[in-house]
């Protein structure tokens, strides 16, 4: 139950953060997850996936992939800690899959991601559509097991 809830939630929290851009609703969002999760201890050593994703996102935006309307904004790095945290517990379904497979939902999961927050106005890409997603696609090809693979190391060092 707690997996299923969880994904919901980060969907609606992803929603929040693109929609609204406002730290207090994911904040508030973190909180619960901290009360209710099954795993505060274990879900405390996934700052670092968190820290990676913000810093590859960091590093995109300096590249000038990305635009946001105030440098880089904190709902992103708030975004990206709910997303690691999604990793072990909404997501955890996509650790014992094959790396390819992996790589496919991160191509889908990813990519689509960074285009609909675009659509919604969260993000720019000024090097258009289609060259922006295709770099994306195969960033998140390759991303979205590097971070599962980074969580079950994290994971593992707590048991």
């Amino acid at each position: 139950m707690w997996q299923w809830a969880h994904l919901l939630g980060f969907n609606l929290y992803w929603l929040l953060a693109v929609k609204w851009q406002q730290p207090g609703p994911l904040l508030l969002m973190l909180l619960l997850h901290f009360l209710f999760s099954p795993s505060r201890r274990r879900d405390l050593r996934l700052l670092p996936v968190a820290l990676a994703g913000c810093l590859l996102d960091g590093l995109l935006w300096q590249l000038g992939l990305f635009q946001f309307s105030v440098g880089f904004p904190l709902w992103l790095a708030l975004l990206w800690l709910g997303f690691a945290l999604s990793l072990s517990h909404g997501l955890r379904w996509l650790r014992p899959l094959p790396r390819w497979q992996q790589g496919l939902f991160g191509i889908a999961g990813g990519a689509s991601s960074y285009v609909a927050g675009a659509a919604m106005g969260a993000v720019h890409l000024p090097w258009g559509i289609w060259i922006s997603t295709a770099l994306l696609v195969v960033i998140w090809m390759w991303w979205l097991p590097v971070l599962l693979w980074g969580t079950v190391k994290l994971e593992g060092e707590s048991r």
